[in-house]
């Protein structure tokens, strides 16, 4: 049997409103958790895990193995993580390549190995990379923009490519020359063998060198400088370790001993351009700027026509102080490619502001906008606000 129920008196307005208020607020913050918690789930860490299995050649020793493996395995990684990050925003307004996405990306994440086995004949290795999207495509945006970061994880894939593909070709050549015993000309073979040997070196000095990129982008130079050191190690007779380490000597104000790994650089492969430009500026650092200058323009005139290197050249000296220098690369640089993105006229902007010609510089900022230059663009955009 149901019993009646007392209707409750209406509430006086006021306290209505109040009520309403109340649970309007709750409602609120209720939406608010809701929408964060949403938010927190989307920004969970992606994690890609690939495994691989490389068999052994003749020229192998485990070492060589795993060295191949693991750069085998992250190259799969970094391909799958690649197709992840083309849908993110700031991906897709960089307009960048699958390729220079998978290159970037390996300056901003670590591979981590969660197993391993040899046998004699194989090495078996499963690794994992974990990463915020958003952050990692953040990260790759930005190394895009910085053509000297970008070019110095360009130069190391090239490298590992040129490495790999010369592993392969001596790999058949060994197995070649041992399947008849040597006989017919065993230097040969021996020397074939130390190339190889220094050729996969080199991919494991990448390693590091990766490693200690993604240190000194955190701001921890001196781990940087041990991963470089490592590098070294690995790869003793390789001028990029030496450079890249002197490089990072100049960001915890060592310019001697910058200049000691430097001079190396340049001993052990004097026709590398880029070794030559860093050992350029860091003499500009050291306040020997003519010298600095002289090298700097030795790697431009290398390549009169590379529109990257003009415009990378021009960008280190408006660093150094140096914009009417600068001007000459970077109107060199926008006159071999008009529409090259924007990032010379960009510069050339810079330049002409520390010269204090501001018409110049405003023209220049207004055309790298029109061409998609993103810094240009905020530029403007913040000086109208």
């Amino acid at each position: 049997m149901m019993q009646d129920r007392e209707v409750p008196k209406k509430a006086p307005l006021v306290a209505n409103s109040r009520r309403y208020s109340k649970y309007r607020c709750l409602l609120l913050v209720l939406i608010a958790l809701v929408m964060g918690i949403a938010q927190a789930a989307c920004a969970d860490p992606v994690t890609v895990v690939r495994e691989y299995t490389y068999r052994a050649g003749d020229a192998d020793s485990k070492l060589t193995c795993r060295t191949i493996a693991l750069e085998q395995v992250k190259r799969l990684l970094l391909e799958e993580l690649g197709s992840y990050l083309e849908a993110q925003t700031e991906i897709r307004e960089a307009t960048l390549t699958k390729d220079e996405i998978v290159t970037y990306t390996a300056g901003a994440v670590a591979t981590v190995v969660i197993e391993e086995r040899w046998n004699g004949e194989e090495y078996y290795m499963k690794a994992k990379i974990t990463a915020d999207a958003a952050d990692v495509a953040k990260s790759v945006a930005a190394l895009h923009e910085d053509r000297e970061k970008a070019a110095e994880l360009e130069q190391l894939r090239a490298q590992a490519n040129e490495s790999l593909k010369e592993i392969d070709r001596l790999r058949k050549d060994l197995a070649v020359a041992k399947a008849t015993g040597g006989a017919e000309d065993p230097a040969k073979v021996a020397s074939a063998q130390s190339d190889y040997n220094r050729a996969v070196a080199r991919l494991s000095a990448k390693e590091y060198l990766e490693q200690g990129i993604r240190l000194r982008k955190s701001g921890s130079y001196r781990e940087a400088l041990t991963a470089f050191g490592k590098a070294i190690e690995v790869a003793p007779t390789w001028s990029r370790p030496y450079a890249t380490r002197g490089a990072t000597f100049v960001l915890v104000n060592d310019t001697g001993r910058a200049l000691k790994d430097l001079d190396r650089a340049v001993e052990l492969n004097p026709a590398d351009m880029t070794v030559v430009a860093i050992h350029g500026v860091v003499l500009l650092k050291a306040g020997r700027k003519d010298e600095g200058l002289a090298e700097l323009s030795q790697v431009a005139d290398s390549a009169p026509n590379d529109v990257s290197l003009n415009t990378n050249v021009g960008g280190i000296l408006i660093k150094n102080k140096m914009p009417g220098e600068a001007v000459s690369f970077l109107t060199r640089a926008i006159d071999l490619a008009p529409r090259d993105r924007g990032r010379a006229c960009f510069l050339r902007a810079q330049a002409y502001s520390q010269l204090g010609k501001n018409n110049e510089a405003m023209n220049d900022l207004k055309r790298a906008a029109r061409q998609g230059n993103r810094k240009a663009r905020e530029l403007l955009r913040t000086s109208r606000e």
